[in-house]
Protein backbone atom coordinates (compact mmCIF):
# COMPACT_ATOMS: atom_id res chain seq x y z
CA UNK A 1 0.00 0.00 0.00
CA UNK A 2 1.09 3.32 -1.18
CA UNK A 3 -0.01 6.26 0.93
CA UNK A 4 1.02 9.76 0.09
CA UNK A 5 0.92 12.88 2.29
CA UNK A 6 0.26 15.92 0.97
CA UNK A 7 1.01 19.52 2.96
CA UNK A 8 0.15 22.27 0.83
CA UNK A 9 1.53 25.57 2.26
CA UNK A 10 0.80 29.00 0.45
CA UNK A 11 4.74 28.99 -0.33
CA UNK A 12 5.85 25.19 0.07
CA UNK A 13 4.23 22.38 -0.92
CA UNK A 14 5.44 18.99 1.23
CA UNK A 15 4.91 14.95 0.21
CA UNK A 16 5.01 12.35 1.98
CA UNK A 17 5.69 9.00 0.14
CA UNK A 18 5.21 6.32 2.58
CA UNK A 19 5.13 2.58 2.02
CA UNK A 20 5.53 -0.01 4.61
CA UNK A 21 7.83 1.49 7.03
CA UNK A 22 9.71 3.30 4.33
CA UNK A 23 8.99 7.04 3.61
CA UNK A 24 10.86 9.65 1.23
CA UNK A 25 9.85 13.41 1.53
CA UNK A 26 10.12 15.95 -1.46
CA UNK A 27 9.50 20.16 -0.76
CA UNK A 28 8.55 21.97 -3.95
CA UNK A 29 8.87 25.96 -3.77
CA UNK A 30 5.69 26.88 -5.28
CA UNK A 31 4.31 30.46 -4.07
CA UNK A 32 0.73 29.64 -4.68
CA UNK A 33 -0.37 33.21 -5.01
CA UNK A 34 1.67 33.17 -8.36
CA UNK A 35 2.15 29.56 -9.04
CA UNK A 36 -1.41 27.84 -8.19
CA UNK A 37 -1.67 26.30 -11.30
CA UNK A 38 1.78 24.85 -11.18
CA UNK A 39 0.45 22.67 -8.67
CA UNK A 40 -1.31 19.72 -10.72
CA UNK A 41 2.06 19.51 -12.84
CA UNK A 42 4.25 18.88 -9.94
CA UNK A 43 1.47 16.28 -8.63
CA UNK A 44 1.46 14.51 -11.67
CA UNK A 45 5.08 13.39 -10.90
CA UNK A 46 3.53 11.05 -8.00
CA UNK A 47 1.64 8.37 -7.66
CA UNK A 48 -0.66 6.44 -4.76
CA UNK A 49 -3.04 4.08 -3.92
CA UNK A 50 -4.45 6.51 -1.25
CA UNK A 51 -3.96 10.41 -0.68
CA UNK A 52 -4.29 12.61 2.83
CA UNK A 53 -4.34 16.01 2.55
CA UNK A 54 -3.79 18.77 4.69
CA UNK A 55 -3.66 22.82 3.46
CA UNK A 56 -2.80 25.86 4.18
CA UNK A 57 -2.39 27.88 0.95
CA UNK A 58 -6.24 28.50 1.17
CA UNK A 59 -5.56 32.09 2.78
CA UNK A 60 -2.76 32.77 -0.12
CA UNK A 61 -4.19 36.07 -1.76
CA UNK A 62 -4.84 34.28 -5.57
CA UNK A 63 -8.07 33.46 -3.55
CA UNK A 64 -10.88 36.03 -2.53
CA UNK A 65 -12.39 33.50 0.28
CA UNK A 66 -11.20 30.00 2.25
CA UNK A 67 -13.86 28.49 0.61
CA UNK A 68 -12.80 29.20 -2.86
CA UNK A 69 -9.03 28.45 -1.93
CA UNK A 70 -10.42 24.37 -0.49
CA UNK A 71 -12.34 23.71 -3.13
CA UNK A 72 -9.81 24.71 -5.94
CA UNK A 73 -6.89 23.03 -4.20
CA UNK A 74 -9.58 19.56 -3.52
CA UNK A 75 -10.22 20.06 -7.07
CA UNK A 76 -6.56 19.96 -8.24
CA UNK A 77 -5.37 17.46 -6.09
CA UNK A 78 -8.93 15.04 -7.18
CA UNK A 79 -7.56 15.46 -10.77
CA UNK A 80 -4.72 13.89 -9.95
CA UNK A 81 -5.46 10.96 -7.56
CA UNK A 82 -8.64 8.85 -6.61
CA UNK A 83 -8.46 7.87 -3.04
CA UNK A 84 -8.39 11.35 -1.27
CA UNK A 85 -8.72 11.94 1.95
CA UNK A 86 -8.66 15.55 3.60
CA UNK A 87 -7.20 15.88 7.59
CA UNK A 88 -9.84 18.55 9.60
CA UNK A 89 -8.87 20.53 12.69
CA UNK A 90 -10.98 18.06 14.37
CA UNK A 91 -8.55 15.08 13.70
CA UNK A 92 -10.41 13.23 11.49
CA UNK A 93 -10.88 12.40 7.38
CA UNK A 94 -13.25 13.42 5.32
CA UNK A 95 -13.97 12.65 1.70
CA UNK A 96 -13.88 15.48 -1.09
CA UNK A 97 -17.05 16.09 -1.01
CA UNK A 98 -17.78 16.55 2.96
CA UNK A 99 -14.67 18.67 3.49
CA UNK A 100 -16.07 21.27 0.29
CA UNK A 101 -18.88 21.38 2.93
CA UNK A 102 -16.79 21.91 6.03
CA UNK A 103 -14.46 23.90 4.30
CA UNK A 104 -13.70 25.82 7.37
CA UNK A 105 -12.81 22.73 9.04
CA UNK A 106 -10.20 21.83 6.91
CA UNK A 107 -8.86 24.95 6.31
CA UNK A 108 -4.81 25.60 8.23
CA UNK A 109 -5.52 22.12 9.14
CA UNK A 110 -1.79 20.99 8.97
CA UNK A 111 -1.22 21.28 12.51
CA UNK A 112 -3.34 19.50 13.89
CA UNK A 113 -1.85 16.34 12.18
CA UNK A 114 1.38 17.09 13.68
CA UNK A 115 -0.54 17.80 17.08
CA UNK A 116 -2.14 14.07 15.99
CA UNK A 117 1.20 12.26 15.67
CA UNK A 118 3.23 14.25 18.67
CA UNK A 119 0.21 13.26 21.01
CA UNK A 120 0.02 9.62 20.12
CA UNK A 121 3.72 8.60 19.61
CA UNK A 122 5.50 11.54 20.73
CA UNK A 123 4.51 12.94 24.11
CA UNK A 124 1.12 13.35 25.70
CA UNK A 125 2.14 16.77 27.76
CA UNK A 126 3.89 19.37 25.82
CA UNK A 127 4.00 22.69 23.99
CA UNK A 128 4.40 21.48 20.08
CA UNK A 129 6.31 24.54 18.81
CA UNK A 130 6.81 24.11 15.16
CA UNK A 131 8.90 26.90 13.32
CA UNK A 132 8.98 27.04 9.37
CA UNK A 133 9.67 29.38 6.89
CA UNK A 134 6.59 31.61 7.60
CA UNK A 135 4.86 30.91 10.80
CA UNK A 136 5.46 29.37 13.89
CA UNK A 137 2.74 26.94 15.69
CA UNK A 138 2.69 27.07 19.22
CA UNK A 139 -0.16 23.53 20.12
CA UNK A 140 -0.94 23.26 23.82
CA UNK A 141 -0.96 19.10 24.36
CA UNK A 142 -2.19 17.98 27.83
CA UNK A 143 -3.02 14.53 29.20
CA UNK A 144 -3.37 13.52 25.32
CA UNK A 145 -5.80 16.09 24.35
CA UNK A 146 -4.79 18.83 22.05
CA UNK A 147 -6.35 21.77 23.19
CA UNK A 148 -5.63 24.15 20.67
CA UNK A 149 -8.08 26.85 19.13
CA UNK A 150 -9.96 25.43 15.86
CA UNK A 151 -8.99 28.12 13.79
CA UNK A 152 -5.73 30.60 12.67
CA UNK A 153 -8.23 33.67 13.60
CA UNK A 154 -8.77 32.10 16.89
CA UNK A 155 -4.80 30.80 17.27
CA UNK A 156 -3.87 34.29 16.19
CA UNK A 157 -6.06 35.76 19.42
CA UNK A 158 -4.92 33.15 22.11
CA UNK A 159 -0.63 33.30 21.40
CA UNK A 160 -1.47 29.41 19.54
CA UNK A 161 0.15 31.15 16.07
CA UNK A 162 2.94 33.24 15.87
CA UNK A 163 3.60 35.18 12.53
CA UNK A 164 7.10 34.55 12.13
CA UNK A 165 9.02 31.97 10.16
CA UNK A 166 12.50 31.40 9.64
CA UNK A 167 13.22 32.43 5.95
CA UNK A 168 9.79 34.96 4.94
CA UNK A 169 9.38 37.38 7.78
CA UNK A 170 10.33 40.68 6.94
CA UNK A 171 12.66 42.13 9.27
CA UNK A 172 10.55 45.21 10.23
CA UNK A 173 8.18 42.88 12.27
CA UNK A 174 10.97 42.28 14.45
CA UNK A 175 10.67 45.91 15.99
CA UNK A 176 10.38 49.70 15.27
CA UNK A 177 13.08 50.00 16.49
CA UNK A 178 16.61 48.38 16.94
CA UNK A 179 20.29 48.96 18.62
CA UNK A 180 22.76 49.82 15.76
CA UNK A 181 25.82 51.99 16.52
CA UNK A 182 25.00 52.39 20.32
CA UNK A 183 21.64 54.03 19.77
CA UNK A 184 18.10 52.80 18.99
CA UNK A 185 17.42 53.37 15.63
CA UNK A 186 14.41 53.22 13.81
CA UNK A 187 13.50 50.65 11.60
CA UNK A 188 12.32 51.32 7.50
CA UNK A 189 8.94 49.68 7.27
CA UNK A 190 9.81 48.51 4.24
CA UNK A 191 10.37 45.16 2.49
CA UNK A 192 14.15 45.25 2.24
CA UNK A 193 15.23 42.33 4.02
CA UNK A 194 13.90 38.94 5.65
CA UNK A 195 14.56 36.71 8.95
CA UNK A 196 16.42 34.48 5.77
CA UNK A 197 18.75 37.45 5.73
CA UNK A 198 19.55 37.24 9.27
CA UNK A 199 19.60 33.61 9.90
CA UNK A 200 21.62 32.63 7.32
CA UNK A 201 24.12 35.62 8.07
CA UNK A 202 24.30 33.81 11.57
CA UNK A 203 24.62 30.34 10.80
CA UNK A 204 20.59 29.30 12.07
CA UNK A 205 19.70 27.82 8.46
CA UNK A 206 21.47 26.20 5.83
CA UNK A 207 19.05 26.65 2.65
CA UNK A 208 18.32 29.94 1.89
CA UNK A 209 14.82 28.14 -0.23
CA UNK A 210 12.76 31.29 -0.77
CA UNK A 211 12.70 34.42 -2.85
CA UNK A 212 15.23 37.30 -2.17
CA UNK A 213 13.08 40.89 -1.25
CA UNK A 214 15.19 42.28 -3.84
CA UNK A 215 15.79 39.53 -6.63
CA UNK A 216 19.16 39.67 -5.13
CA UNK A 217 21.75 36.58 -4.40
CA UNK A 218 21.20 34.43 -1.42
CA UNK A 219 24.51 34.61 -0.42
CA UNK A 220 26.80 36.23 2.02
CA UNK A 221 27.19 39.72 -0.08
CA UNK A 222 23.22 39.33 -0.88
CA UNK A 223 21.97 39.10 2.26
CA UNK A 224 24.25 41.69 3.77
CA UNK A 225 22.80 44.31 0.93
CA UNK A 226 19.59 43.61 2.03
CA UNK A 227 20.16 43.94 5.63
CA UNK A 228 21.90 46.85 5.57
CA UNK A 229 18.81 48.80 3.39
CA UNK A 230 16.62 48.03 6.87
CA UNK A 231 18.24 51.43 8.58
CA UNK A 232 18.56 52.76 4.78
CA UNK A 233 22.06 52.49 4.54
CA UNK A 234 24.18 50.33 2.13
CA UNK A 235 27.20 48.33 2.26
CA UNK A 236 29.51 51.38 1.54
CA UNK A 237 27.91 53.40 4.59
CA UNK A 238 27.75 50.47 6.78
CA UNK A 239 30.76 47.99 7.63
CA UNK A 240 30.19 43.72 7.76
CA UNK A 241 31.11 43.68 11.46
CA UNK A 242 28.08 46.34 11.86
CA UNK A 243 26.00 44.67 9.85
CA UNK A 244 26.53 41.24 11.63
CA UNK A 245 26.10 43.28 14.67
CA UNK A 246 22.84 44.65 13.27
CA UNK A 247 21.59 41.16 12.36
CA UNK A 248 22.08 39.51 16.23
CA UNK A 249 20.26 43.07 17.47
CA UNK A 250 17.05 41.74 14.72
CA UNK A 251 18.09 37.52 15.71
CA UNK A 252 17.54 38.90 19.56
CA UNK A 253 14.08 39.96 18.84
CA UNK A 254 13.10 36.94 17.06
CA UNK A 255 14.05 34.75 19.94
CA UNK A 256 12.11 37.05 22.29
CA UNK A 257 9.19 36.68 20.45
CA UNK A 258 8.95 33.00 20.52
CA UNK A 259 10.05 33.13 23.91
CA UNK A 260 7.42 34.88 25.06
CA UNK A 261 4.53 33.57 23.40
CA UNK A 262 5.59 30.29 24.43
CA UNK A 263 5.58 31.57 28.08
CA UNK A 264 1.40 32.62 28.09
CA UNK A 265 1.37 29.20 26.95
CA UNK A 266 3.36 27.53 29.41
CA UNK A 267 1.98 29.45 32.13
CA UNK A 268 -1.67 28.82 31.13
CA UNK A 269 -1.83 25.03 30.78
CA UNK A 270 0.72 24.06 33.18
CA UNK A 271 2.83 22.56 30.62
CA UNK A 272 6.79 22.49 30.80
CA UNK A 273 8.12 20.34 27.97
CA UNK A 274 8.41 21.24 24.63
CA UNK A 275 8.63 19.23 20.92
CA UNK A 276 10.42 21.40 18.66
CA UNK A 277 9.59 20.72 14.72
CA UNK A 278 10.05 22.56 11.27
CA UNK A 279 12.97 24.28 9.54
CA UNK A 280 13.81 26.59 12.60
CA UNK A 281 14.45 23.81 15.33
CA UNK A 282 18.04 25.05 15.88
CA UNK A 283 16.15 28.26 16.74
CA UNK A 284 13.88 27.19 18.86
CA UNK A 285 16.08 25.65 20.98
CA UNK A 286 17.97 28.41 21.62
CA UNK A 287 15.17 30.65 22.30
CA UNK A 288 13.60 27.58 25.06
CA UNK A 289 16.68 26.24 26.19
CA UNK A 290 14.66 26.82 29.95
CA UNK A 291 11.85 24.08 28.78
CA UNK A 292 12.99 19.89 28.47
CA UNK A 293 13.32 19.56 24.57
CA UNK A 294 12.08 16.63 22.62
CA UNK A 295 13.50 17.42 19.37
CA UNK A 296 11.87 15.95 16.08
CA UNK A 297 14.96 16.04 14.14
CA UNK A 298 16.47 13.58 16.62
CA UNK A 299 14.24 11.20 17.10
CA UNK A 300 13.16 10.79 13.86
CA UNK A 301 15.70 12.59 11.42
CA UNK A 302 15.58 16.34 9.86
CA UNK A 303 13.66 15.48 6.67
CA UNK A 304 10.44 14.05 8.80
CA UNK A 305 10.85 17.41 10.91
CA UNK A 306 11.15 19.87 7.83
CA UNK A 307 8.04 18.24 6.49
CA UNK A 308 6.27 17.54 9.80
CA UNK A 309 2.51 17.68 8.51
CA UNK A 310 2.91 15.78 5.73
CA UNK A 311 4.87 12.70 7.30
CA UNK A 312 2.13 12.70 9.52
CA UNK A 313 -0.98 12.94 7.98
CA UNK A 314 0.37 9.95 5.74
CA UNK A 315 1.15 8.18 9.38
CA UNK A 316 -1.90 9.09 10.63
CA UNK A 317 -3.92 7.77 7.05
CA UNK A 318 -2.43 4.23 7.28
CA UNK A 319 -3.47 3.89 10.68
CA UNK A 320 -7.09 4.84 10.12
CA UNK A 321 -6.83 2.08 6.77
CA UNK A 322 -5.62 -0.20 8.80
CA UNK A 323 -7.97 0.23 12.24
Amino acid sequence: MKIIGLDIGGANTKITILEGEKYKIDTHYLPMWKMKDRLVEVLKNYDADYVALVMTAELSDCYKTKKEGVEDIIDKVTSVFDNVYIFDVNGKFLTPEEAKKRYLEVSASNWMATAEFIKRFVSNNCILVDMGSTTTDIIPIKEGRVLAKKTDLDRLMNNQLLYLGALRTPLHFLARKIIFRGKLTNVASEYFAITADINYLLGKVKNYSCETPDGGGKDREGCLIRLSRVVCGDIEMIKEEELYSLAKEFYKKLVEMVREEVKIISESYGLEEVVTVGLGEEILKEALREYKIKSIKELYDESVSLAMPSFSVAKLLKLTLLS
